[in-house]
């Protein structure tokens, strides 16, 4: 009867060993100024790379509560460490269906000022990336303001940097509510 208890266990020190990992090297490659790092992403069907620079932290994902009379893309909010984080459908704002949330899913919060702050829902964090393992795409630029160049990983991976600053002062982005008719 205790093997399942420890076997939970197990995985809760793995996932926790993880996570540690993880929270270490973003630390670290923040402190690399002399190449550009960035938070790797999935994003429904896209991967996007986040600059470290302007990235927060990642969170576990759980249910935002829900804030009526916003655009369908405005998940609601969450505490984050004391903080309401809005958090955003980054997937259903660009025009694409609903970000799936699977096991393994996070809030990743975008820009250190917790004035500006936002969270999206990621699929799945990818992991660090530098841009000394990305080229240019073949693929024309496309989408909007916020949408970088297109990059390809050593894998044959299709990456867009997601331009932070620009998104958070879109005018569309910024527009949350919306009229009640």
């Amino acid at each position: 009867m205790n093997a399942p208890r420890q076997d939970i266990r197990a995985r809760q020190t793995r996932l926790h060993d993880y996570q540690a990992m993880l929270a270490r090297r973003l630390r670290e490659a923040r402190s690399m100024p002399a190449v550009d790092s960035y938070l790797g992403v999935l994003v429904g069907q896209r991967h996007w790379l986040l600059p470290l620079t302007e990235t927060g932290e990642v969170l576990e994902m759980r249910a935002p509560a829900p804030v009526p009379l916003t655009q369908p893309w405005y998940r609601g909010l969450v505490n984050a460490r004391g903080n309401l984080l809005g958090v955003i459908d980054f997937s259903l704002f660009g025009g694409e269906g609903p970000t799936p949330v699977q096991p393994g899913s996070k809030i990743v919060v975008l820009s250190r000022h917790v004035e500006r702050a936002c969270g999206i829902i990621a699929t799945r964090v990818v992991g660090l990336r530098h841009a000394v393992d990305l080229t240019p795409s073949a693929q024309s630029p496309e989408g909007d303001a916020w949408h970088g160049a297109p990059l390809v990983d050593r894998d044959g991976r299709d990456w867009r940097v997601l331009d932070i600053g620009r998104l958070l002062d879109a005018p569309a982005f910024l527009q949350v509510g919306r009229s009640a008719a």
